[in-house]
């Protein structure tokens, strides 16, 4: 069994190694290199509708599907890897569990308090005998996979129990056992209790409720742990309603920490649905701006690291762990299978890199099988919200810039860009930001027509108009979207913010001569019905037959313009070879590197 102090160096390998490799732009230029751009691999996708996790994994076992649609249950692992030709693999969540504290409640309104709670709860037994070794102990409310998280770059963490340290807090800040009945009462010499409540519907909820109660007990403090029915409480924190401590999670789609402004910002301490604790600081509010409005990377990522230390040193919320997530699959007939830092295996990048074993006839060909919980309830992506919906229409549609495996940035649709405000450009409005993308110029739909930036122009300004369209709510402060040439686009916003990139960069592309019959005003009621009416898309896949409750299949995309070269061997073709590059062969090294450090890391890190 290792030291804590060992399993605290590991962590801080692990939160390197993620770092290295999602933060640093020569990393994602050497995966452009090295041909992770290029795909599909694969002539078929094939989602089978499988209702039950139990039966998924049977499926899987069974040689039914490659691939089991979303994360495993933990219950199952012991099966899976006892099972032949199938790997489970894990990734840590972009995401965890955390405790609320009412920080304008007496006496939680003191800071010392707070932290003593937090240097009392044993988080490292939380991941342990809660998790069973499946989670990793975690401070900072931005998730450790994350590259703007400043996991790791305190110099003191909150994951051993450290009572004494607490008692040490709550002395000074004058709660003290003034009766002499081993309670502490509040500084102004009051009685005083703690509730923690945590959903009844979730054992791990109710653990965590109970170890955060015991270390409260072990700083003498009179507390109990109580499971509430979720929706009740998670009512009352929306409305900031009275309670002491209540368990919540948290999950995050993107690295995206333009949050940070308003979750916890002052301003919204009162506001229904934000700043569940109610929290205020001045020290944290006064580098909102700069994490809000700079459109410079390393001023926003200054900004966020520096938000982070004044939050976890205040402890408005205590976060608990952060959590793996599982992926199973076979191995027998596929691989390059890709363990994103979002997705798990599941994901986008799995399908647009695995591709058959040489020993199958590899490396193209082959229908790659999911099971997906759920059948599509439409294939209108606007009007879903179905993450087993968006496991099949993910495919079918490109954005200007997509995120990479470990979460970082990749050009797309978008060969290259530039941000400018009245500083950088005279003609650029004051207090605006304008963005200009040079758009690859081989991208076509699906029926033939090119894809240009007059369609990413319209697309944007569609979004917009379209009333109640999610795609659009984020659009509000974007003043113009429009083509100078037929590959080149101008995006300019009323405000200037690094985050703008991501508002415009992440959303899909639809097609302008499809769309403009349509008409914004009619986004939720367009219902195509593929592969009976064709869906012009411009993705590496597209539908090919659909069996409502059944299955659905995907066919790939022949002109996709990220497509490999498919001649069979042995057929003669002209290729040119570009000569290795040293410097980018030691960056891959490095990547590699950086991954052994991780797996190897997080082994060791939960190892009993």
């Amino acid at each position: 069994m290792f030291s804590s102090r060992a399993k605290r160096v590991l962590a801080i390998s692990l939160v390197a190694a993620f770092t290295l490799m999602a933060v640093s732009p020569l990393f994602v230029t050497s995966l452009a290199v090295s041909g992770s751009k290029s795909g599909p691999y694969v002539d078929k996708l094939v989602f089978r509708v499988i209702t039950g996790e139990d039966q998924e994994v049977l499926a899987l076992q069974n040689n039914e599907i490659d691939l089991i649609g979303e994360m495993v249950n933990p219950t199952y692992l012991p099966a899976l890897q006892a099972a032949e030709n199938i790997d489970v693999v894990n990734v840590l969540r972009n995401g965890y569990g955390y405790l609320v504290i009412k920080t304008n409640k007496y006496p939680f309104n003191y800071t010392s308090f707070r932290r003593a709670l937090a240097f009392a709860l044993d988080k490292e037994a939380i991941s342990d005998q809660v998790w069973d070794g499946l989670s990793s102990p975690q401070d900072s409310c931005v998730p450790q996979v994350n590259p703007f998280s400043c996991e790791g770059l305190l110099p003191y963490t909150y994951y051993e129990a450290n009572v004494a340290k607490g008692a040490e807090l709550l002395d000074a800040a004058g709660f003290l056992d003034i009766d002499n009945d081993t309670i502490r009462e509040g500084p102004h010499g009051d009685d005083f209790d703690v509730l923690v409540e945590c959903a009844s519907s979730s054992p791990i909820a109710i653990e965590v409720g109970q170890k955060a109660a015991q270390a409260l007990t072990a700083l003498h403090v009179q507390a109990t742990s109580q499971a509430t029915d979720f929706y009740e409480y998670l009512n009352r924190l929306y409305f900031h309603g009275d309670f002491d401590m209540v368990f919540l999670g948290a999950s995050f789609t993107n690295m995206d920490v333009d949050w940070l402004g308003y979750e916890f910002w002052s301003g919204y301490a009162n506001e229904p649905y934000w700043n569940f604790p109610c929290w205020g600081n001045a020290s944290y509010d006064a580098w909102r701006d700069q994490l809000l409005h700079s459109t410079d990377y390393n001023e926003v990522y200054e900004a966020a690291i520096e938000m982070q230390k004044v939050w976890v040193y205040n402890c408005p919320e205590i976060i608990c762990y952060e959590n793996v997530l599982l992926s199973a699959y076979r191995t027998d007939r596929f691989e390059g299978f890709v363990n994103d830092v979002n997705a798990g295996v599941p994901g986008w990048w799995t399908n647009y890199l695995v591709h058959l074993k040489d020993s199958s006839g590899g490396p193209f060909g082959g229908t790659f099988r999911w099971s997906n919980p759920l059948d599509l309830d439409t294939f209108n992506f606007m009007a879903s919200s179905s993450a087993y919906t968006m496991n099949v229409l993910n495919q079918l549609y490109d954005s200007l810039i997509i995120q990479d495996s470990s979460g970082a940035d990749v050009n797309w649709l978008a060969e290259s860009y530039t941000a400018q405000t009245h500083s950088d450009n005279p003609a650029v409005p004051e207090g605006h930001t304008r963005f200009t993308f040079n758009i690859l110029q081989n991208a076509t739909w699906s029926d033939g027509e090119p894809l240009t930036a007059e369609d990413v122009a319209f697309t944007l300004n569609f979004f917009r108009e379209a009333p109640g369209n999610p795609y659009g709510s984020d659009l509000t402060e974007m003043t113009a979207a429009y083509s100078t040439t037929t590959y080149q686009l101008v995006v300019e916003f009323a405000g200037e913010s690094y985050w703008y990139l991501h508002t415009v960069s992440y959303k899909p592309i639809i097609p302008k001569h499809v769309f403009e019959a349509i008409g914004a005003a009619n986004w939720n009621t367009w219902n195509p019905q593929p592969p009976t009416q064709e869906m012009v898309t411009s993705g590496p896949f597209n539908v090919s037959s659909y069996f409502a409750g059944e299955a659905c299949e995907e066919t790939w995309n022949p002109n996709y313009f990220y497509g490999l070269d498919r001649t069979p061997t042995g057929t003669t073709s002209t290729t040119t070879t570009t000569p290795p590059n040293l410097t980018l062969a030691i960056v891959a090294g490095a990547v590699g590197a950086a991954v052994v450090i991780l797996v190897g890391g997080y082994i060791l890190l939960r190892q009993k």
